[in-house]
């Protein structure tokens, strides 16, 4: 059995953001290990028992326990998210704090923050772009390659410095901070590229990827639903580039 890629596209930047959120931008790496196991659990479970109901759910509730074992196992040989204090320390605290990050509307704030923070100003707007199509888009390295009309090998070392300035930063952007206007932009520009991937995919067999564009549509409705990232510049680049064709996806 298979995991379809709309669904993998969907839900590893949703289980990468609070992932990161529970261990620390500077844990990336342990997040991106944490959803690549939960997806590794789905194919073996979902081909002897068949998809659950709502494989969204269940690749979450995975994620989740996986990150309580590895926050039980690994606490006094790592250091997690500073935000978090030492309410990872007690078990008394430990669930109740992973349960509330991965509540939907804490989930939805993991990937604005996550979103702003690939947007670091130490990058170039490249690399900004090349990590939210990663990380949060799903989007792999050759596929971020041929949007850019670069080389995978380019892409790649591009890749690896921008997790590299992620992992110094310490710490989730935070919606307040000084240079979010500047960084706005920049993810505005990315979520476009998205919707134009999938608008005008390559690909002979399926000319427009509706997945795609869903995702990309997705994740510009998180920003218009933040009073903070709602300005009217989005509103009118949102209703220019792809309200002519929201209504053929839906």
């Amino acid at each position: 059995m298979e995991i379809e890629d709309h669904l993998f596209r969907r839900e590893a930047g949703r289980m990468i953001a609070v992932l990161t959120r529970v261990f620390g931008v500077h844990n990336l790496a342990l997040a991106e290990d944490v959803v690549q196991d939960a997806f590794c659990r789905a194919l073996e479970v979902w081909k002897l028992r068949g998809a659950p109901d709502n494989p969204s759910a269940w690749l979450m509730a995975t994620a989740k326990r996986r990150a309580i074992d590895v926050l039980r196992r690994e606490r006094t040989a790592r250091t997690f998210a500073p935000e978090l204090g030492r309410l990872l320390d007690s078990e008394w605290t430990l669930v109740p704090v992973v349960d509330e990050l991965f509540c939907p509307p804490e989930v939805d704030d993991g990937l604005l923050r996550m979103m702003f923070s690939c947007c670091h100003p130490k990058l170039a707007e490249e690399a900004q772009l090349a990590l939210v199509l990663n990380i949060l888009c799903g989007f792999s390295v050759p596929e971020i390659a041929a949007a850019f009309l670069s080389s995978p090998a380019a892409i790649q070392k591009r890749l690896v410095r921008g997790k590299r300035v992620l992992a110094a930063a310490r710490r989730l952007f935070d919606l307040t901070d000084a240079d979010f206007a500047m960084r706005l932009s920049v993810v505005q520009r990315a979520l476009y590229l998205l919707f134009n991937e999938g608008y005008h995919g390559a690909s002979a067999e399926s000319p427009m990827q509706v997945e795609l564009c869903r995702e990309a549509i997705r994740l510009t409705g998180l920003l218009l639903d933040h009073p903070t990232t709602a300005t009217p510049a989005l509103w009118t680049v949102t209703t220019w580039r792809c309200g002519s064709v929201h209504t053929s996806l839906t």
